[in-house]
């Protein structure tokens, strides 16, 4: 699915959406991938994301919005198969993205489901190339700290796009209605919601997250009425 401004819904992706934001010059192409899916996706994203070169020089950076295996699971396979890759995340959730620290203890039956099929998942652990902090820019899009459902998840705004890749930070359901991430999948509820009160600051018109389908009117005025909402 294209939604304009280069921006790509990259269909068929099993765990998270996986957007597909191109840049292109007359020299050559730049591809940003956000988030990966699950692991067993590399081959389907390449599929999808080769024609877009239209046959120039790509270069690619894969945006980890969190380190959950259905976020990042494909990454190390994409930046072996794909080459001239740079893997960036959040400096808070690196270590758990290397393998250094454990990835996000899940409670309740999404637990328990968690561990009963991780042993046939192939999760690769990898070191990210780029460390991401608050603020900074990242292929055009500012980095937006948002703990809550992981320590260092992030959001990716695009001031000229008008758009906002929130990961997990947000969810929607089939009705493209706003919802806050899961509480048994939170690292600090707390803190997510207090996250979904800092992205009540921005203006923009797409609103593209981890999970469920993409909010594409008064996208950030659905978050500040959200916002306004909580406890």
């Amino acid at each position: 699915m294209e939604f304009g401004r280069g921006i790509y819904l990259i269909p068929k992706i099993r765990g998270a959406n996986t957007y597909a934001v191109l840049e292109e010059t007359q020299v050559d192409h730049h591809l940003t991938l956000i988030d990966t899916g699950m692991p067993g996706n590399a081959a389907r994203i390449m599929d999808f994301v080769r024609p877009l070169g239209k046959g120039r020089t790509v270069s690619c950076t894969i945006i980890l919005t969190h380190p959950d295996i259905d976020h990042s699971g494909s990454a190390a396979e994409l930046r072996e198969k794909l080459g001239n890759v740079r893997v960036a995340i959040h400096e808070a959730d690196a270590p758990r993205l290397a393998g250094e620290k454990p990835l996000k203890e899940v409670r309740g039956l999404f637990g328990l489901l968690f561990k009963a099929i991780s042993p046939f998942m192939k999760y690769t652990p990898m070191k990210p190339d780029l460390l991401l902090k608050d603020g900074e820019q990242a292929d055009g899009l500012t980095v937006i700290h948002t703990p809550g459902h992981t320590q260092g998840s992030i959001c990716l705004y695009g001031e000229r796009s008008k758009a906002m890749f929130v990961g997990d930070a947000l969810r929607t359901d089939k009705n493209r209605n706003l919802k806050l991430p899961s509480a048994a999948m939170a690292f600090n509820f707390r803190d997510a919601k207090n996250s979904v009160r800092k992205l009540a600051a921005y203006e923009f018109e797409l609103l593209l997250p981890g999970h469920g389908p993409p909010v594409l009117m008064d996208a950030s005025k659905k978050v500040k009425e959200l916002a306004a909402s909580l406890s």
